[in-house]
């Protein structure tokens, strides 16, 4: 796998990364080093950002939108003017990261890190157990056991999972073999409908050599709904999905950047089309087109009681 080319262009926009290897691991930014985006305080003015550092003044509070049903936190923290760095851990268990700077004082935090927990497999790497197939349709779906890689051609075609969820966090490994391939990973669905949920879209392309440009909505988007703030994966490299959805908020992570938070404000509705579907549902990768040539691995779900 190459990182660097993608650590190259968001070193121009100075986004706060975990290492390659941090985020083929599961890992993702919470703080992205330029803003707080993904975040929410009730104190905002408290609250600076300098050199890729969140630097916040005494009673300041911040909370990470994201929620998780367990995770690893990793941080590093400076607490009193030329003091030293100290990287700190945390176990998250049911909730949101947050941070509240005591009155008085004012912290420095930088490289804020969290890696979901207690992940159940979606994809045992031999074969498709757990998913229903539709073989009337134009998709191909195979498993490359050697790999331990779900192989998805042609379309439109759509592979589902027997188990529904609705809260959840998900992560996946995705490889597009050609540029500009579309594909996407599709949740709530409603069973056995074509790919009628909300769709996670995976399609890495942008404009004017521009990855704030992206091409039909770009990877990471709720497509239809929103557009990826940022196009930080390629194609032909490994790359990596993080999804979270609770209740009406969704939050995506490509290669360990927070790229889309939007919450669905549409009156609920059974049918994600219409309105806002909080009942648990399928999930579904999908085979968009006869160019279709994409590999899944390495998904896993966590559920959100």
């Amino acid at each position: 796998m190459n990182f660097l080319s993608t650590a190259l262009v968001c070193a121009l926009l100075s986004w706060t990364l975990p290492t390659g290897e941090q985020i083929s691991g599961g890992w993702i930014a919470l703080f992205d080093g330029e803003s707080l985006y993904g975040w929410t305080s009730e104190n905002p003015d408290l609250w600076l950002i300098e050199n890729g550092t969140l630097v916040g003044n005494g009673g300041a509070t911040l909370r990470s939108n994201a929620r998780f049903a367990s995770a690893q936190v990793s941080y590093q923290i400076q607490t009193a003017a030329c003091a030293d760095w100290v990287t700190k851990t945390a176990v998250l268990e049911g909730g949101r990261f947050e941070i509240q700077v005591p009155a008085g004082e004012t912290w420095k935090i930088r490289n804020i890190f969290l890696k979901p927990e207690k992940m159940d497999s979606l994809f045992n790497g031999e074969n498709l157990d757990q998913w229903n197939l539709y073989p009337e349709m134009a998709g191909d779906f195979s498993v490359d056991a050697q790999e331990k890689q779900i192989l998805v051609k042609n379309g439109p075609g759509m592979l589902e999972t027997k188990a529904a969820y609705d809260n959840f966090v998900l992560q996946a490994a995705v490889f597009t073999k050609e540029k500009n391939l579309n594909s996407g990973i599709f949740f709530r669905c409603i069973p056995g409908e074509k790919m009628n949920g909300y769709e996670c879209q995976i399609h890495n392309g942008f404009k004017n050599d521009d990855r704030t440009q992206p091409l039909d909505a770009g990877t990471g988007a709720i497509f239809r709904r929103t557009t990826a703030r940022y196009i930080p994966a390629n194609d032909q490299e490994w790359f990596y999905v993080t999804i979270v959805a609770d209740g009406p908020r969704l939050c995506t992570w490509v290669n360990g950047l927070q790229v889309t938070e939007w919450t669905d404000e549409r009156k609920p509705n059974p049918n994600p089309r219409r309105g806002l579907r909080l009942e648990a549902g399928t999930i579904m990768l999908q085979a968009h087109d006869p160019t279709t040539d994409v590999m899944f691995r390495e998904l896993r779900i966590q559920p959100l009681d």
